[in-house]
């Protein structure tokens, strides 16, 4: 699964390429459900920056 988000990301590169991506420690399939806190943080902090 790893590898396939990984290609996703690469292609969406050049269209956004001011994004940006994370990592959910101690997630495993669904960081929003398992760490919602932390998973909701990071949308929140990327906003605050532009």
């Amino acid at each position: 699964m790893r590898r396939t988000n990984r290609r996703l990301i690469a292609g969406a590169r050049p269209i956004l390429p001011d994004g940006r991506t994370t990592t959910v420690p101690e997630a495993a399939q669904d960081p929003s459900m398992e760490r919602p806190a932390r998973f909701n943080a990071e949308p929140t902090s990327f906003l605050e920056t532009i």
